[in-house]
């Protein structure tokens, strides 16, 4: 991944997950990243749930805090 200009959250689909998690956060040096199992929900959910976390966090509303990364 690419270093973006200022830290972000983005969902995925992940089959790598402990049993009987839905979603788990995990912080990375780029931000929060969502590991998503895919059969929880639809891809086209996934997808807007990337483009709310891109504007929420562009427009100001939350902050990602990577300071221990």
């Amino acid at each position: 991944m690419e270093q973006p200009d200022s830290p972000t959250a983005w969902y995925f689909f992940t089959d790598d997950l402990p049993d009987g998690e839905v979603i788990v956060p995990f912080r990375t040096r780029y931000g929060v990243a969502f590991g998503v199992r895919r059969e929880a929900m639809p891809e086209e959910t996934l997808k807007e749930l990337n483009r709310t976390a891109q504007l929420v966090l562009g427009i100001g509303l939350a902050e990602v805090n990577t300071a221990d990364h």
